[in-house]
């Protein structure tokens, strides 16, 4: 009897502590706390492994974390007794770039509606938006990414070291790119009107600039065109844009001007991987270099963005014969994102880049997205080798010079006005030697990957 008692007495604890644990959960997930729901739910899944709503919740809470491969797993595994799963799946598959399967996960949610609901222009809107996506996959332009680092909006073009040939990209204090040519006699960038913005261009007539000019509705097709970016052709014109017809948020277009005509050709999204359903802030091409550079936000956090480096190709060439998962990839430029590239700012809004590895080795030196080096040895050409010995003696002065910097700038905060000004213009020289340093830093390093590169090729 005892026996029975104490397996009674038991049960009813292990019930008790399943109710509670329970309704934690459920507490949790709709409080928002899907952090700590998910622990929940996986605690509950030990005892109770194909219960359909503990399943549906976890992959929920998968979901809200930016987990969309658990979440599509989980949801596949709680069966159909809740079929919002399928517009939580076409949720996922969207972000994860699974066209067909969204595509098939939104039709199998909308098809077994009882009654219309606020979802289904939003899913149609989805639909629409994989389907055009379908297409410019069928267009991934091959593209040798050699850096990528995550900075704040407002430091971005601090990461395009461009030469005097590529013209001059500068920042007014609500986020407008404006581009000046190398002759320092146009400019062009964007301007707010009628809730509209339309790219204007000035022409300077000795020390004046003229009133600006609006590109034509050509070019001004959409309600938010930015970020005009003009090459040393003087015709080449490439800028972002908002257009339903794009694929999502701010793409990259190009269009050229036609002198005979005095038109501008209609206006061609770059396709993929330049654009995505993120926004991509600007697109620049520096053929004296011969590296691009894009500014995007996907894979960064919210007020941040990817500003990518790429050797300009001779010409374009497409993937073929690939797996789709290869692809979108490709595509996504999710294949370089995984190399873990760290920008550090600091109070100079100079950019030193980091890489995380668990190799062994005297340092770590990466060319591309599937090629890292460890040692001298590693490199295929000598004036390569050469010029990253090089590098490493404008590294170190430039952190000797930052560390000197640091301690000079806590000196100045703590000083009294004469010291102040005797410190002035050593700091200010230094920060100047600073941003020269960097900007050979850059071009020394790009140089390196780009005759290493080369060398694979020959």
């Amino acid at each position: 009897m005892r026996k029975i008692l104490l397996l009674i007495l038991s049960i009813i604890s292990i019930i008790t502590l399943s109710g509670q644990t329970h309704h934690t959960a459920d507490k949790q997930f709709q409080a928002g706390d899907y952090a700590l729901a998910q622990e929940a739910y996986r605690a509950l899944l030990k005892s109770y492994p194909t219960n359909a709503l503990y399943l549906y919740r976890y992959a929920r809470c998968a979901q809200e974390l930016g987990d969309d491969t658990t979440a599509i797993q989980y949801f596949k595994k709680a069966g159909d007794r809740y079929m919002l799963k399928y517009f939580y799946m076409g949720e996922s598959y969207m972000r994860l770039w699974y066209m067909d399967e969204a595509i098939e996960a939104y039709s199998t949610y909308i098809n077994n509606l009882k009654e219309p609901n606020e979802r289904e222009a939003h899913i149609q809107q989805q639909i629409a938006l994989a389907e055009k996506t379908q297409r410019y996959l069928r267009r991934v332009e091959q593209l040798q990414v050699i850096d990528s680092v995550e900075v704040a909006l407002d430091s971005m073009l601090h990461m395009c070291a461009l030469s005097a040939e590529a013209g001059q990209l500068t920042m007014d204090a609500t986020r407008n790119i404006i581009y000046t040519n190398q002759r320092g006699d146009r400019k062009l960038h964007s301007t707010f009107v009628d809730s509209t913005y339309l790219l204007v261009t000035t022409h300077r007539l000795l020390d004046q600039w003229t009133t600006p000019d609006t590109l034509p509705e050509t070019i001004n097709f959409t309600r938010e065109q930015r970020a005009p970016y003009l090459l040393n052709d003087g015709i080449t014109l490439y800028f972002a844009a908002n257009d339903t017809n794009g694929l999502g948020g701010l793409d990259i277009y190009i269009s050229r001007y036609n002198m005979a005509t005095e038109t501008y050709t209609t206006p061609e999204n770059l396709g993929m991987p330049y654009n995505s359903s993120a926004n991509e802030y600007f697109f620049v091409l520096d053929e004296v270099h011969h590296i691009g550079y894009l500014a995007t936000d996907r894979f960064a956090d919210t007020g941040r963005v990817h500003v990518y480096s790429f050797l300009i190709p001779e010409q374009k060439q497409y993937w073929r014969n690939i797996s789709n998962d290869s692809l979108i990839a490709y595509a996504r430029l999710e294949h370089f994102e995984k190399a873990n590239l760290i920008a550090q700012e600091d109070s100079s809004n100079v950019n030193i880049m980091e890489k995380n590895t668990d190799e062994i080795g005297d340092f770590c030196f990466i060319i591309n997205d599937s090629t890292i080096y460890y040692s001298l040895d590693d490199f295929q050409n000598q004036s390569a080798r050469d010029k990253y010995n090089e590098w490493t003696k404008l590294d170190k002065q430039y952190h000797a010079e930052q560390q000197t910097l640091t301690q000079l700038r806590k000196q100045y905060a703590s000083a009294d006005e004469p010291t102040k000004k005797e410190l002035t213009p050593v700091i200010l020289q230094l920060e100047n030697n600073q941003s020269q340093l960097r900007i050979q830093s850059e071009q020394l390093l790009r140089s390196i990957r780009h005759i290493e590169i080369t060398a694979f090729q020959e």
